[in-house]
Formats: C-alpha cells, sequence, structure tokens
C-alpha cells in the first residue's frame, strides 16, 4: 500500500538513510583488467578545494567522473547526499550508518548535519532518533529529492574541531556520493545483517540492479585544523615524447603497424607538477626532522593500454622523481578516445587533466 508524503519530510528522511551507501566505496569492473582501462561508469576523484579546511569555511568538492560503456541506455549521473557525516568514532566511516537508537554503542559522537535543501526541510543534526527507513517506502526513485551535478558544496561547522588522543586536534567531515546509470531506490533493511549492510540500489528501470559496470559510490573526507592548511597539487603540463601538450588538442598518435600487442610501439607520455605543490607534511616527523608530501599520478584511458597504473612523483623525502613517465601502446585501428591523468598528494588534494587521444 503506497503512503503520501511531503516534500520536506521526505526529504529529510531520505537523505538520512541513503547513509548507509559507503560500504560500497568503488565499483569495479570485472575481470582482471588493469585500472587503467576505463570501459565502464568511473569516478576518477573527487577533490576539495581545500583538503584542509578551517571550522566555518565554505568546501566545494569536484567530482572527475565518465561514462565509458559502449551501450548506454539511460547516462550516468552524479548524485550527492546532503547530509555531512562529523567525526565518526575512529574516523570509519562505516560508523556513519550506525543505526539510530543504538545508544551510540556504534556511532559513538558522530552526527549527521543537514545541508542545503534538507537543512532547511529541518533535522536535529544528530544520530539519534527512530530509525528513518521504517518511514521510507522502497522500490521509489529519490533521484529528485538529491542534488546533481559534478560539483557540491557545504559549511565545516564551527565545532569541527575535536580534542584526540595521542594527537593534535582536528575534524572530519565526510559526504557520499552516487554515480548511477538508473535509478537510486531504497532495498529493504535486514534486521540482522548489522552496522554495514547497503540498503540503497542503482536499478534500471524494471526494478533489477545494475551490474557493478554502470554505478559507483564514493566518499570524500576533509579534515579541519584551527591553524594547518593543504593545498591541490599544481600540473603545469602533461607531455608526449618530451613536448608539452595542447589540452585542446591532445595527442595524436599512430596506431599499432604490429600483429602481436607487446610488440608494438612504445610511445612515453609524462606529467610535469610544480615544486610548490611538494608541502611540508607536518603529521609526519622523524629523528631527522619534519618530511614532505608524497605525489603520484593516476593514468587512466578508454583505449590502449599503459605499462602500468600510477607512477610516484615526489618522494616525501628525496622530493621529483626524473624517471616518472609511463609507456602507452594504441590500438590496431584508428579511433577516438580520452586520457586522464589524476594527481594526487597523500594529505587528499588532487588535480587533474583530461585530453582528447587520437589514433590515426
Amino acid at each position: 500500500m503506497k503512503r503520501s508524503f511531503s516534500l520536506s519530510v521526505l526529504r529529510v528522511l531520505i537523505v538520512l538513510a541513503l547513509f548507509v551507501i559507503a560500504a560500497l566505496v568503488a565499483c569495479g569492473g570485472e575481470g582482471f583488467d588493469p585500472a587503467s582501462k576505463v570501459d565502464s561508469v568511473r569516478l576518477f576523484v573527487v577533490r576539495a578545494d581545500k583538503p584542509y579546511a578551517k571550522p566555518g569555511d565554505t568546501v566545494t568538492l569536484e567530482a572527475l567522473f565518465t561514462d565509458a560503456r559502449k551501450d548506454r541506455p539511460r547516462a550516468a549521473k552524479m548524485y550527492w547526499i546532503p547530509v555531512l557525516c562529523l567525526n565518526p568514532q575512529d574516523d570509519l566511516y562505516y560508523l556513519c550508518f550506525a543505526p539510530p537508537g543504538d545508544g551510540g554503542r556504534q556511532a559513538g559522537d558522530t552526527q549527521l548535519v543537514p545541508i542545503g535543501a534538507a537543512a532547511d526541510a529541518g533535522s536535529d543534526g544528530g544520530i539519534g532518533g527512530s530509525n528513518p527507513f521504517a518511514s521510507i517506502p522502497t522500490g521509489i526513485d529519490l533521484a529528485p529529492f538529491l542534488p546533481q551535478g559534478n560539483t557540491f558544496s557545504f559549511r565545516i561547522p564551527d565545532d569541527a574541531v575535536k580534542p584526540r588522543k595521542g594527537s593534535e586536534p582536528y575534524g572530519l567531515a565526510i559526504v557520499f556520493n552516487i554515480l548511477c546509470a538508473g535509478r537510486v531506490e531504497l532495498a529493504e533493511r535486514d534486521p540482522s545483517g548489522g552496522v554495514q549492510q547497503v540498503p540503497v540500489l542503482c536499478v534500471g528501470e524494471d526494478g533489477v540492479p545494475l551490474p557493478a559496470s554502470d554505478y559507483v559510490i564514493g566518499i570524500s573526507r576533509v579534515y579541519a585544523y584551527p591553524d594547518r592548511v593543504n593545498m591541490n597539487p599544481v600540473i603545469e603540463a602533461l607531455t608526449f615524447e618530451d613536448k608539452d601538450v595542447a589540452p585542446a588538442l591532445g595527442i595524436t598518435i599512430e596506431k599499432c603497424l604490429t600483429e602481436k600487442e607487446r610488440d608494438c610501439k612504445e610511445n612515453k607520455i609524462d606529467i610535469r607538477v610544480s615544486d610548490a605543490s611538494w608541502e611540508l607534511n607536518p603529521s609526519e616527523v622523524t629523528r631527522d626532522g619534519e618530511i614532505r608530501e608524497q605525489i603520484w599520478v593516476d593514468w587512466y584511458s578508454d583505449l590502449g593500454k599503459f605499462d602500468g597504473d600510477a607512477r610516484l612523483l615526489f618522494d616525501a623525502r628525496q622530493g621529483r622523481i626524473s624517471d616518472s613517465e609511463v609507456t602507452f601502446r594504441a590500438p590496431k585501428n584508428p579511433t577516438d578516445g580520452t586520457l586522464w591523468a589524476v594527481v594526487h598528494d597523500n594529505r587528499g588534494g588532487a588535480a587533474w587533466i583530461t585530453v582528447p587521444l587520437h589514433v590515426r
């Protein structure tokens, strides 16, 4: 029997309930294809404009994703869960989803803070109370109640920073998103399934759950400190055979002319990141003093093949790595595709460059 709900009440119930999705942090592909091969719905990275923020700061998240499926009956869209999970116990994201009303045995001091329209709809901002799943009907499309797009902004609460045993005070804000090529629906919750179960589905028009190639569920962490900052890495250039690539033109490469893939020409591709990106990492102190960040790049393409998925760019002690290039073998047939390079540092910073790839 269907029930009737006001938009505001249903919105609050949905966004609070959806926190259980994080147990499926990544989707995936089947078989043993390398991570660099893109042929499905793929969420590459979500970066914060302030990887380390201060209480009161507004943080904007930006997602890099694609839908590389050959058969796309319904395009993948990015949905954001407009509730902030603040300071889960022991920084464990899955404790954001401890069932309400458990007396804090699982959740600890975790706070769920509605954002935007969800906040306007009204909520006490805590994790306690009755279980919202009991009030949400299953089998309805939740997408109309969720923000969409590649960006999402939220405010770091003024009281986000908390004392920490054995370290300086900090806060942890977690936001979840869903890249789904179908309907986002709530599933029946199994009372005996434990705190890590995921009663959220990405389903087709027929209500049947879609395969892992059609969705990704992601998690974004932003740390808050009273006086510590972290900047995103800065990409200076993508290089092909030691020459800078014009991002709008991309890379034009000769098709593979040999019968065996391993004998295809190896083309050298690299990325140059600014020296200023190699920041001090104050949380890591050794006998020799402070050390700096580690910075690496992940490579992706929807055609051809890399000789590896990632390369280290800056070592925490030694600095820039001189031989960071990756080799790429083109496919045998002329075609057009895309190359993605995603640069990370080990404090949550990220940057990327996307260029067209032409095989002639």
